[in-house]
């Protein structure tokens, strides 16, 4: 049975994909806070034939990811297949008007948190007789300039340094590191965001990465509108970085200010 462990699984992109991967013969280990969603969740994993468990944890904490990676290897006996690390945060706020305490929030959930369950599971996935793969949900700010969402942009480039770094790391390794960069997503996180342009649900996001289990690709990026846009700041970065500094009312994902 191929076991594979989703964090922030209650909502959004997690349970998604949580629900694009159940079928026969997987087993699901669904993580997050809120135990009552993670139980819906569970129930719609199920009827899909998969089996699912369900492990409470608070990551935004080294603490809190250290217990639950803890949890999570005691669960699978140290039999983890598939590690898909999506819980994340956003501290919607211009930067000269955040809050100290909520970008270091941010930054534990979205980065050190993912860092200490990798540093805390690679070395099992790389025992493992079939090794191992690693999906990191970042997003698309990881790539491009996000006014409103800086550190939270910061946060996701962060993630995705890392995994390229561990991916020449362990090039010898039986080891598959997988970077998902979605673009403006419809979740309870992006609710109260407004833009011009049209959101991706975040069932299509799901389908994404159950698809990448598959082809285990090193970067997906879902939409070709968000392809398109990632080749333009990749290629062109100062000529698309005026661009957005002159349109970003119109193209970037904002929630109004106080």
């Amino acid at each position: 049975m191929k076991t594979i462990a989703i964090t922030g699984a209650s909502r959004g992109i997690g349970a998604s994909a949580a629900v694009a991967l159940a079928a026969p013969g997987r087993r699901l280990i669904l993580m997050a806070r809120s135990e009552d969603k993670l139980r819906d969740i569970q129930s719609a994993v199920e009827n899909k034939g998969g089996e699912a468990i369900i492990v409470p944890v608070d990551l935004s904490s080294r603490e809190g990811a250290e217990k639950a990676t803890e949890s999570l290897l005691d669960r699978t006996n140290g039999q983890l297949d598939v590690l898909i690390l999506n819980a994340g945060t956003s501290n919607h706020a211009d930067f000269i008007n955040s809050d100290l305490d909520a970008i270091e929030y941010e930054l534990r959930l979205n980065y050190l948190s993912p860092l200490v369950m990798l540093r805390r599971c690679l070395p099992h996935m790389v025992h493992q007789k079939e090794g191992g793969h690693v999906i990191c949900v970042g997003s698309l700010a990881s790539l491009m300039p996000f006014p409103g969402e800086a550190s939270y942009a910061a946060s996701k480039a962060a993630l995705l340094s890392l995994l390229r770094s561990l991916r020449v790391e362990l090039r010898d390794q039986p080891i598959k590191l997988t970077m998902v960069l979605p673009g403006y997503t419809s979740t309870e996180m992006t609710e109260n965001h407004r833009s011009l342009l049209p959101a991706m649900s975040s069932e299509r996001v799901g389908l994404a990465i159950a698809k990448a289990i598959a082809d285990q690709p090193r970067v997906v990026i879902p939409g070709l509108s968000n392809r398109l846009a990632a080749r333009l700041f990749q290629t062109v970065p100062g000529v698309s970085d005026r661009i957005l500094t002159r349109f970003a009312d119109l193209l970037v994902p904002t929630v109004a200010q106080p």
